[in-house]
């Protein structure tokens, strides 16, 4: 046998070494005690959705080209300023640039602080009605279900740190320790005198 063919052999031992942990991992999260949707999820059915909301938004690639257009006659201006200037026959467009520019100026501006002012209304509107979906369901936390969840996650999460593995002879021997306290877990929050001791409705809908 090649020492590729030895490398592959060891890695897939190790693939299969890991597999009944796997499976063990996968029953213990399916064990999480239900508990109410409403403190994660917003209901889809509420009639406060039915109105869509279009988020506003900033059109900056309409002022960029405002703002070039805007530099480029200032530019041509400011190119042809003698002739602007000396020129009689163009006194009024001298006299009406200043003008006109000012006024375009305070018209962009206004537009872009307007499209600004919308959208910091919106996500202060958004700020708000978050706050106060949250203060609706803060009951929830208090529930039995709730607590009850905690409590199996903490324990999960405290069994999960015991799991390792042993030795490296990449047999399902690895985890004998870490297979036991897994099976322990799974004891405690099931019935094996049940038929079906993992029921779909026992199984929480957040993992």
């Amino acid at each position: 046998m090649c020492i590729r063919d030895r490398f592959k052999d060891a890695r897939m031992r190790r693939y299969k070494s890991i597999q009944k942990m796997v499976d063990l991992l996968d029953t213990a999260s399916k064990l999480a005690p239900k508990i109410p949707s409403q403190a994660f999820f917003l209901d889809p059915n509420d009639p406060e959705w039915d109105d869509d909301m279009v988020y506003p938004t900033i059109q900056y690639n309409k002022f960029i080209w405002q703002g070039l257009a805007f530099g480029a006659n200032l530019f041509i201006y400011a190119y042809n300023y003698n002739t602007f200037t000396f020129n009689r026959r163009l006194r009024t467009l001298r006299y009406f640039f200043p003008v006109v520019h000012v006024l375009l100026f305070q018209y962009v501006y206004w537009d872009y602080k307007t499209q600004l002012l919308k959208v910091n209304l919106f996500d202060e509107y958004v700020q708000l009605r978050a706050r106060e979906l949250v203060e609706q369901n803060e009951y929830l936390l208090e529930h039995e279900d709730f607590k009850r969840f905690i409590w199996w996650f903490e324990d999960f999460k405290e069994t999960l740190a015991k799991v390792h593995r042993q030795a490296n002879n990449h047999e399902a021997s690895d985890f004998k320790d870490s297979e036991l306290v897994l099976q322990d877990f799974i004891k405690r929050y099931t019935n094996p005198a049940l038929n079906y001791p993992l029921l779909h409705k026992e199984r929480s809908s957040f993992l």
